[in-house]
């Protein structure tokens, strides 16, 4: 099963790219591109990026300047089928799907009201896995209002929620000890070998102890929905504690921020881990003003399970501020193979917005279509024209955070912390 690019004109005529398996392609004149067409005049620098997830493909055009055309028709993102033509600059690109495997799809219906899932549903779906589980949006939509926990605990109240699901404060019967239970609802298909991988991770989960990570406990699937036990926190996201503040976020703050997202970066980094979602609504704080406390959390969970459903769950509903504003272009290029300088990237986004209420970049909106383009090729405003109060220093400490080149940003978790360190006050 799977899927060939064929260029079909341009500079490049006969060349065919074969992808079997989950990946994204970024197309244009750049030479950071995985298909670099420096010859095609009327190209841009990154024209568009597809992502394969046989037998299922989709293209995004990254805001270029002659536009991207699927079947003589300009567009922003399409779905891609067995036939399609795809025009760009001078450059011609045909669609070619194995049909065998999309006869052997099997008929995938809600777990709930048996309705048959959307047809486009981005699904990683293999021939003779076994059965596909998804519940469609209305049911899922009711499980969240009358959530079953695991036996032995009852729901008190609800704490949160985004595009994956709701996070409620539970009391375990036998102690009264708070936790809080995250309910994953699979709004899309999840295959026995996407379950497999996903319990796979909670082993991993497991190792990650420490004192700036939320530790995960537990995980239960009562009727198709996956519910994870994790520690509670008595504290709220980054961007609610910051805005609940009567003032600007000091430097010294931002640097204990900064300091404790690194550490748990570096314990998880040193255990082979990346996060890959590092955002201000993944950072759990407490405390006072002065002196936050800081827990990183939804560590591998949600995302293993936004890998499933594919490189548009960066930008699930609800997700504060937008994944995107805060994703490096490592993410962009091949999300597949993101490594550490991906989260170094994430956290100094993170540091730059909690401090100045705004992305790195001059007049990026996460929605647009160039913004995939800001992100690989538009410097960093400097965080002091919008913060005049920030040292030189800690400004250079983000720039450097926030290369394009992950070789030239900071080489690990550690070496940003003790950068940070100068910035704390020793009140």
């Amino acid at each position: 099963m799977g899927i060939l690019l064929r260029v079909k004109s341009g500079p490049h005529t006969g060349t065919v790219f074969d992808f079997d398996r989950h990946d994204t392609f970024v197309v244009g004149r750049s030479s950071q591109a995985q298909f670099a067409v420096p010859d095609d005049g009327f190209m841009s620098r990154n024209h568009f990026l597809i992502e394969f997830n046989p037998p299922i493909c989709y293209l995004r055009d990254l805001g270029s300047t002659n536009g991207t055309k699927v079947n003589g028709i300009r567009v922003d993102g399409s779905p891609l089928r067995d036939g399609d033509e795809i025009v760009a600059g001078g450059s011609g690109f045909t669609i070619e799907v194995d049909q065998s495997s999309v006869r052997d799809l099997p008929l995938i219906r809600c777990l709930d009201c048996k309705c048959p899932a959307p047809e486009n549903l981005a699904i990683a779906a293999v021939p003779g896995e076994g059965g596909i589980d998804w519940v469609c949006d209305r049911c899922s939509k009711q499980r969240t209002l009358f959530p079953k926990p695991p036996d032995g605990f009852r729901i008190d109240r609800r704490l949160g929620g985004g595009g994956m699901g709701e996070v409620f404060l539970a009391w375990r019967r036998t102690d009264g000890q708070p936790f809080a239970i995250k309910m994953m609802i699979p709004t899309v298909a999840a295959s026995q070998s996407a379950k497999l991988r996903f319990r796979r991770e909670q082993e991993v989960l497991k190792d990650l102890r420490h004192p700036n990570i939320v530790a995960f406990i537990d995980m239960f699937e009562i009727e198709g929905q996956f519910q994870l036990l994790m520690e509670y926190v008595d504290g709220s996201n980054a961007l609610e504690w910051v805005g609940a503040l009567s003032f600007p976020l000091t430097v010294s703050s931002a640097a204990r921020i900064g300091i404790q997202l690194l550490n748990a970066l570096e314990h998880a980094h040193s255990k082979g881990y990346v996060h890959r979602d590092i955002k201000p609504s993944n950072l759990l704080v407490s405390g006072p003003a002065h002196r936050p406390k800081v827990k990183l959390s939804d560590f591998g969970l949600a995302k293993s399970f936004r890998d499933n459903a594919g490189f548009a769950g960066l930008t699930h509903q609800g997700d504060v501020g937008g994944s995107v504003g805060f994703i490096s272009p490592d993410h962009i290029r091949n999300f597949r193979e993101v490594k550490e300088p991906a989260d170094i990237y994430s956290a100094g986004a993170t540091l730059y917005y909690l401090l100045s209420g705004k992305y790195p970049f001059l007049g990026f909106d996460p929605n647009r279509a160039d913004a995939y383009t800001m992100i690989l090729e538009h410097p960093p405003v400097p965080l002091r024209a919008h913060r005049t109060d920030v040292p030189e220093g800690f400004d250079r400490v983000l720039r450097k955070s926030m290369e394009k080149q992950p070789r030239e940003r900071w080489q690990s978790a550690a070496a940003m912390a003790d950068a940070l360190r100068p910035f704390i006050d020793a009140t």
